[in-house]
C-alpha cells in the first residue's frame, strides 16, 4: 500500500481532498492520524521494537477516532514482529478491512500537519508522495473562527495560517515537483473534474467521476458537524464565502499581517498596502478573547461535542 500524504493549514480542505480521493476503488481515505508522527518524540522507531510503538498509539485518543476494537488489535500487536512503518500499514489494513476496503493500493491520509512532518514521512515511506492543499488564509480564518479549536481572533487566525503555508512551501521546496503537488482548494471546489484529474495523473490513478461525489470517507462521528459538506460534490460558493462571512474590518487585520504571504500565493488582496494593523485596544481584545475561548469556551464546547457523538 503506498502513502499519499495530504496536508495543509488545517480548514484548507484537506478532508473535502482525502474523501475525493478515496472515493477512488483503490484508494483508502483513514482519519487524521497525528500519532504516526507524534509517537516518534518518544520513540526510536530503528531501535524499540514496533509493537511498543503501536501499543502506544492504540491508547491515543486521535486512534479511538478510528472506531476500531483496539483491545483485539492490542492483542495482535503485540505478537508483531516488523519495522514500524510496516506496523503503520498493518493498522491501516485494519482500518480498511472495517470499512470493505481490504485490498486498497493507495493509503489517502489527510491530517494538516503532514507538511511540517514531510521530510520524516518520507524516510519512513520512501515511496511516499504529498499533496499540499492551499486556501485562501482569509476563508481559513472565517471557518476556523466559530469553531471549539484552533485561533480565537483574526490575528492569531492569520499567523496560524501564515506558519502552515510557509510549512508547506518548505516541503514543496524540498520535494520537488515529482514528489509533492500543490492544488488550491478554490480551483478544487470551483473545478473539481480537473483539478481531480490532474491529481490522478500525479498519482498513476485513473480518473472515476464518482470521485467527484467527496463520499469516500466515513466521518468521526463527534466532527461530522464541523465537517457538514463532505458526502456531497463540491460547492463553487465556499470560494468566497469568507467575503459574506468575515467583517471589512476582520479581512483589513488579515491583510495587513499576511497580505505579501497572500499576494505571493495568488490571493488579490482588498485594502493592499493601505491595510491598517490592529490598533493597541483591538490586539488586548484579541488576547483577552483567546484566553477566554482557550480556557473556558472551547473545553465546554468540545467536551459536549464528544459527548453527544459518544
Amino acid at each position: 500500500m503506498r502513502p499519499v500524504f495530504i496536508g495543509g493549514c488545517g480548514r484548507s480542505g484537506t478532508t473535502l481532498l482525502g474523501s475525493l480521493l478515496g472515493a477512488h476503488s483503490d484508494c483508502l481515505c483513514v482519519p487524521e492520524s497525528p500519532f504516526k508522527t507524534d509517537v516518534l518524540r518518544f520513540f526510536d522507531h530503528k531501535t524499540v521494537p514496533s509493537c511498543e510503538i503501536l501499543a502506544a498509539i492504540l491508547k491515543t485518543r486521535r486512534f479511538k477516532l478510528w472506531g476500531l476494537d483496539r483491545a483485539a488489535l492490542e492483542t495482535c500487536a503485540s505478537q508483531l514482529d516488523v519495522h514500524y512503518p510496516a506496523g503503520l500499514l498493518w493498522l491501516v489494513g485494519k482500518y480498511g478491512e472495517s470499512v470493505g476496503k481490504p485490498a486498497a493500493g493507495l493509503w489517502v491520509d489527510h491530517t494538516p500537519a503532514n507538511v511540517r512532518s514531510a521530510m520524516t514521512l518520507a524516510e519512513l515511506f520512501p515511496d511516499a508522495k504529498f499533496i499540499h492543499i492551499v486556501r485562501d488564509g482569509r476563508g481559513v480564518a472565517a471557518s476556523i473562527l466559530p469553531l471549539d479549536w484552533g485561533p480565537n481572533s483574526i490575528d492569531s487566525a492569520a499567523q496560524w495560517w501564515t506558519d502552515a503555508v510557509a510549512y508547506g512551501l518548505a516541503a514543496e521546496s524540498w520535494g520537488g515537483s515529482q514528489r509533492i503537488i500543490r492544488v488550491r482548494y478554490e480551483e478544487l471546489v470551483q473545478h473539481p473534474e480537473p483539478t481531480v484529474n490532474k491529481l490522478c495523473t500525479f498519482l498513476g490513478l485513473e480518473f472515476q467521476p464518482n470521485m467527484l461525489r467527496a463520499d469516500g470517507f466515513k466521518l468521526p462521528g463527534y466532527t461530522t458537524k464541523q465537517h457538514s459538506l463532505i458526502g456531497s460534490a463540491p460547492q463553487p460558493s465556499r470560494a468566497d464565502a469568507w467575503e459574506r462571512t468575515l467583517t471589512l474590518r476582520q479581512i483589513e487585520i488579515f491583510e495587513s499581517i499576511a497580505g505579501e504571504l497572500l499576494r505571493y500565493m495568488g490571493f488579490p488582496l482588498k485594502f493592499g498596502l493601505n491595510a491598517r494593523k490592529p490598533t493597541q485596544a483591538e490586539k488586548w481584545m484579541f488576547a483577552l478573547r483567546e484566553i477566554y475561548s482557550e480556557k473556558l469556551v472551547n473545553k465546554v464546547r468540545l467536551r459536549r461535542r464528544r459527548a453527544i457523538a459518544s
